[in-house]
C-alpha cells in the first residue's frame, strides 16, 4: 500500500461495491477534479478487502487469530495512532510515527494471523 497516502490527515475511506476494477480510473478523475490538493485513490488487495468487509459486518478476529501479546500490541498501535493525530504538526509527531511503525512490525511478528499466511506461502512454494 502507499503508506504516504495512509499517513495523511485528510484521508477518507469509502466502500464501493458492484463496480468493475476499471471504475478506479473514473473515480481518480473525479477525485482529481474535486480535491483541493493532490487527491488519490487506492484499490485494496483481496486480504485488506476481506478485513474491511469483516469490520463492516462487525466481525472480530477468531480467538485462534489473537494472542494476548498481539492484542496488546494492536491496542498500543491504535493508541499511538490517536496520539499522532493529537500531536500532528508538533515536535513529537515524527517520534510517535516511528514508534507506531515499530509497534506495527512487532504486532505482525507476533500475530498468529501472519503465521498462517507464512505457512500457506511455504506450502505453495513447496508445491511448485
Amino acid at each position: 500500500m502507499a503508506s504516504e497516502m495512509l499517513q495523511r490527515d485528510d484521508l477518507s475511506v469509502y466502500v464501493v461495491a458492484g463496480v468493475p476494477k476499471s471504475f478506479k480510473k473514473k473515480l481518480q478523475k473525479f477525485v482529481d477534479s474535486e480535491s483541493k490538493s493532490s487527491g488519490d485513490t487506492m484499490l485494496l488487495d483481496d486480504e485488506m478487502t476481506e478485513w474491511v468487509v469483516a469490520r463492516l459486518r462487525g466481525e472480530k478476529r477468531r480467538s485462534h487469530e489473537q494472542t494476548p501479546a498481539s492484542s496488546a500490541l494492536w491496542r498500543a498501535y491504535r493508541a499511538l495512532s490517536a496520539a499522532r493525530y493529537h500531536l500532528q504538526d508538533g515536535p513529537m509527531e515524527e517520534q510517535v510515527r516511528r514508534l507506531r511503525g515499530e509497534i506495527e512490525q512487532l504486532w505482525q511478528d507476533t500475530s498468529p494471523l501472519h503465521e498462517v499466511e507464512e505457512e500457506e506461502d511455504s506450502e505453495e512454494e513447496a508445491a511448485v
